[in-house]
């Protein structure tokens, strides 16, 4: 039986900024032990321009590649409000283009993924407090019962006020002022970390 790659080794293969420019990695390592992963969805995909300054190399989806191979027989969804960062080589890994602005956005991005609910959801997109608030508001409903949802790069003041506000916890790190997580697990009809 092959053993699975650690999530370390593939955010090195794939040059992902959750291990170079924030301190996620080994949290995610501990959180996902022991899960059965079956539908992931990262809210941004990220393009060349604004990833080159912060990993040693650029790889066009590297998230979604990273979780795709770690999870592989999970099916993976990511959405951003660029177009332009849509792909399809991988036919595991969905993209589809959604603005985490806009309430209706979510809902039809979430409707049109439709089938069962998500057991990770990662919020790594415009990074702004309201679209991280707004955008847990929409989905955490499609978080399966023992699933996790993820806000990344917070500060530790909004990632605090996120985590009061909907049940979870938040860790930082110490690369950077934005190097926080929001985590709520998602246990019956309420939320816990």
């Amino acid at each position: 039986m092959n053993e699975r790659p650690s999530l370390r080794s593939l955010a090195e293969k794939y040059s992902v900024d959750k291990l170079y420019s924030h301190s996620y990695i080994p949290v995610y390592e501990e959180l996902f032990k022991g899960m059965n992963v079956r539908r992931v969805l990262e809210i941004g995909i990220g393009y060349e321009d604004l990833m080159k300054p912060f990993v040693p190399r650029y790889v066009h989806g590297a998230s979604l590649r990273m979780w795709a191979e770690y999870w592989p027989e999970a099916w993976i969804y990511g959405c951003d409000i660029r177009e332009d960062t849509m792909f399809k080589d991988n036919p595991r890994i969905r993209t589809l283009v959604c603005d985490q602005s806009s309430t209706e956005s979510l809902r039809k991005m979430a409707e049109e993924i439709g089938g069962d609910l998500f057991d990770v959801v990662i919020d790594d997109g415009s990074h702004q407090y309201e679209h991280q608030w707004l955008t847990a508001n929409v989905l955490l409903p499609h978080v399966a019962e023992g699933g996790v949802y993820i806000i990344e790069d917070t500060y530790a003041d909004k990632g605090a006020q996120l985590a009061k506000e909907f049940g979870g916890s938040f860790i930082c790190g110490n690369k950077r002022a934005d190097d926080c997580l929001m985590i709520v697990r998602k246990e019956g009809s309420t939320c816990l970390i």
